[in-house]
């Protein structure tokens, strides 16, 4: 007893005489194993694999929408999914976007007190402009000047879709002054850019080029002169003239396979995704437009009848184009009658293996932005030149992505382009562009076709859907999770315009 009571008594001096050590019982809650903060280092590869996701998938719905895809024969659907109809449902990137954003936003916060840090707090603005696009395009109105507050604001206003277009646009020029004017002593992003490996260089080509989508997704508002003047602001930095692609070491283990073959390829123990590969099909409107323009990019944007990737056969180049057959978006019973004969699925020069690098943004992209811009007298350039340029960059992409040559790419583009792309305007470039996003960005295909009307019902028709009523969507609806939590926000939001058949962001016609 005497002994029980002794220990005691050391225990409770002990805690009497640490009692009054600052910090003694906040320290022993904090378990460094477990850091409340992350160097911001280490934040940026997920942010760029999330965005490389986001990009490559672009949403199987909107790749329908677009014709890139069809659905199997095999697969039942209902006659919403086949007649353009949105829910809160889906499809929606919301969510995901949101969660990138927050942590391009913890980069910059965290980074801006580094008298080093002014690489990181370029990118993490760049970066930010990147999804807030993307975020307006689809849904409008969305929080921004608000959002990323924490317990300060746990409930965020909507923005004016207009007023975060400015803001990003002035975001994109402080991010490539801070790159051009960054002290000697600025810590490199190194490693962690899993995109451009640290060259500063190309972050602000990127950037340059984004500003420049901006400004070309406001050709129906903003004025030439307008125009001009942002773009001559960075007009020295340049446009990308590589693709922007992102790669943190795919490996073939479950969960670090590239994120679009970690759905429609082939899991790690060799068997297809279970409604995966065998649900898209090829769309008709893509495939025929390829046929029909007997445009080689067929043989790697889609795969042969009747092919998967869970065989060599898939990554040889079948350059017979009597093997490819899609499916227009909505017509069941020709999707039904052909599911037994076989029809194309994705190729591999968009599926190319459990390592293959995802893209952010294209060359092609950015050379079709730059030719529409010197189409429209906003810059110099030739606008031809810089079209078919487009498309040469198209066609170097999708062979190389399969293993393929740039040579090849550029000796068949050259074939192509001795019968296509001779003139430019504002139809040839956005259609081009069209053939040249296909299961690359299925969003900004849907988001160029939205501003312009193209390409026309001629390559594009509607749903083939019996009775159908509906075109193709003017903007996504606000997601289930607004409105349970951010819910007299959203209603505010939603009293502006939700209706995908009828609301319109604001830079289309």
């Amino acid at each position: 007893m005497k002994k029980l009571i002794y220990i005691n008594l050391i225990f409770a001096t002990l805690l009497f005489s640490t009692g009054c050590k600052k910090g003694f019982l906040t320290d022993l809650a904090v378990n460094p194993n477990q850091p409340s903060q992350a160097p911001a280092s280490l934040i940026l590869p997920p942010i760029l694999t999330g965005y490389a996701s986001n990009s490559y998938f672009s949403s199987a719905t909107i790749g329908l929408w677009m014709g890139y895809y069809s659905i199997s024969g095999g697969y039942s659907t209902d006659n919403n999914s086949m007649t353009y109809y949105v829910s809160a449902a889906g499809p929606s990137n919301w969510d995901n976007l949101y969660n990138i954003l927050k942590n391009a936003a913890y980069i910059e916060t965290t980074s801006a007190s580094d008298p080093n840090g002014a690489y990181s707090v370029a990118a993490a603005k760049i970066l930010k402009a990147f999804g807030f696009q993307i975020l307006v395009d689809g849904y409008g109105n969305v929080p921004y000047s608000q959002a990323f507050k924490g317990s300060g604001n746990f409930f965020p206003k909507y923005d004016n879709g207009q007023d975060i277009y400015d803001s990003s646009i002035a975001q994109l020029d402080n991010a490539i002054n801070l790159i051009q004017n960054a002290p000697s002593t600025t810590t490199n992003l190194g490693n962690n850019d899993i995109m451009f490996g640290g060259d500063m260089t190309q972050w602000a080509k990127f950037a340059n080029t984004l500003k420049l989508r901006y400004l070309i997704r406001q050709s129906n508002i903003i004025t030439a002169s307008a125009a001009q003047a942002e773009i001559a602001k960075t007009a020295a930095v340049g446009y990308l003239t590589t693709d922007a692609m992102v790669n943190p070491g795919y490996l073939n283990t479950a969960g670090k396979q590239n994120p679009f073959w970690a759905s429609y390829g082939v899991d790690p123990g060799g068997s297809l995704y279970s409604d995966g590969y065998n649900y898209l099909r090829g769309g008709g409107a893509a495939v025929n437009f390829y046929k029909d323009s007997s445009d080689s990019r067929l043989f790697y944007v889609y795969a042969p009848d009747n092919s998967a990737p869970n065989t060599a056969a898939f990554f040889q180049t079948d350059a017979n184009p009597d093997h490819y057959h899609g499916v227009y978006y909505g017509d069941r019973a020709a999707a039904s009658a052909q599911n037994n004969k076989g029809t194309v699925g994705l190729g591999h020069g968009i599926l190319a293996g459990f390592a293959a690098s995802a893209p952010v943004m294209t060359a092609a992209e950015s050379y079709f932005l730059q030719s529409e811009a010197a189409l429209r007298g906003w810059m110099s350039g030739d606008a031809l030149a810089l079209l078919r340029q487009a498309i040469t960059s198209s066609f170097e992409f999708y062979y190389t992505q399969a293993g393929s040559s740039a040579s090849d790419a550029d000796a068949a583009a050259t074939i192509y382009l001795s019968s296509h792309a001779t003139s430019a305007s504002v139809q040839e470039i956005i259609t081009q562009k069209w053939a040249a996003l296909a299961g690359v960005n299925n969003f900004e295909a849907w988001t160029e076709y939205r501003r312009t009307g193209y390409p026309n019902t001629s390559v594009l028709p509607l749903t083939k859907f019996p009775g159908n009523t509906r075109h193709i969507p003017t903007k996504l609806m606000y997601p289930t999770s607004e409105q349970n939590t951010n819910q007299d926000n959203y209603k505010a939001a939603v009293a502006q315009g939700n209706d995908p058949q009828s609301t319109k962001v604001f830079w289309m016609k």
